[in-house]
């Protein structure tokens, strides 16, 4: 079992989850060991037990490789997996988002697109953020969960 127990256990702790854009590229790239962890979320995004919050920069950042491998496909695949994500919520960026994304990467030294997705959900009311990235942890100080994949391998 993961360090913290289940990702579901801990995803039906919260009603509101702020996505990293990697859960989602994981999820869609079948990327193991990962992929059983993402399916998980899909699955309880779909029986609604917490509304996921996207920022419009993930699609981005979901689009990136399949565009520049020229694979219009995959492009359209996951537009499509976008498109019919249950319970998810894309949100834009806004002055508001940005202003806080400007504090969080000033305060804790994030990339800015990170400190844009985070600053995304906490601008939402997330009070969880899912991610693979550990350095994140440092925002747990701003009043919002950090749930990191990797702690919930083998669970």
């Amino acid at each position: 079992m993961g360090r913290r127990g289940s990702l579901g256990a801990a995803l039906a702790k919260h009603s509101r989850v702020g996505l990293d854009s990697s859960v989602l590229i994981y999820h869609l790239e079948g990327l193991a060991p990962y992929a059983a962890l993402t399916k998980v979320v899909i699955a309880e995004l779909a029986r609604g037990a917490f509304t996921a919050l996207i920022s419009t920069i993930s699609v981005t950042e979901i689009l990136v490789k399949p565009l520049s491998d020229g694979a219009e496909d995959k492009v359209q695949i996951c537009k499509a997996f976008l498109e019919e994500l249950p319970n998810a919520l894309f949100v834009p960026p806004s002055v508001a988002i940005a202003e806080e994304a400007a504090r969080l990467r000033a305060v804790h030294k994030l990339r800015t697109p990170d400190a844009l997705l985070i600053a995304t959900a906490l601008e939402e009311g997330a009070t969880a953020f899912l991610t693979n990235d550990e350095r994140l942890r440092r925002v747990e100080a701003e009043g919002i969960s950090l749930l990191v994949l990797r702690d919930y391998v083998g669970s």
